[in-house]
């Protein structure tokens, strides 16, 4: 059962992100992150953020991160959450945990998706160009590697949506 939120949790506040976050979002970001953090791919995420990695590579870290999306959005806070008891759980919340803005965890979300349909043994065929560029050293920064991924896994999206009308 819902809880009703004191006004003081709808205060929005600065985040080291550049994007309002309320202390509702903080508080329940803090408690997923509490939960998180003591898990042994918590400390590979974190370590591998400091690194170039292929896209290969970074595939497991974002299938970590959908995990816990899909294990936190549209569940409940624990009725005895200090400031945030009953709440459900939203994507952006999940994604304060990770201290990262809710369009990464957009962009993860697509990128497994249409990878899953496109890259080895994709349900929509096997592209030679994305399954290469899994194992293409990084871009002057992994966020590029990530974007020039994606964009080509959308063209491709593209591509097959047009001949495939159906």
């Amino acid at each position: 059962m819902p809880t009703t939120i004191p006004p003081s949790a709808m205060t929005v506040t600065p985040t080291l992100s550049g994007q309002a976050s309320s202390d509702l979002d903080n508080i329940i970001g803090r408690h997923i992150r509490n939960i998180i953090d003591k898990e042994p791919e918590w400390a590979a995420f974190v370590e591998h953020r400091k690194q170039m990695l292929t896209m290969r590579e970074m595939l497991p870290h974002y299938k970590y991160v959908q995990r816990v999306i899909d294990r936190f959005e549209r569940q409940p806070t624990p009725a005895d959450l200090q400031g945030a008891g009953g709440v459900l759980i939203t994507k952006a919340q999940v994604m304060r945990a990770f201290n990262l803005p809710l369009a990464w965890g957009d962009r993860c979300t697509e990128t497994l998706v249409l990878t899953t349909m496109y890259g080895p043994g994709g349900t929509r065929g096997e592209d030679p160009r994305v399954v290469q560029m899994l194992d293409e050293k990084p871009a002057i920064t992994p966020k590029m590697t990530v974007e020039k991924y994606l964009t080509l896994l959308r063209e491709v999206h593209g591509q097959w949506t047009i001949n495939n009308p159906n």
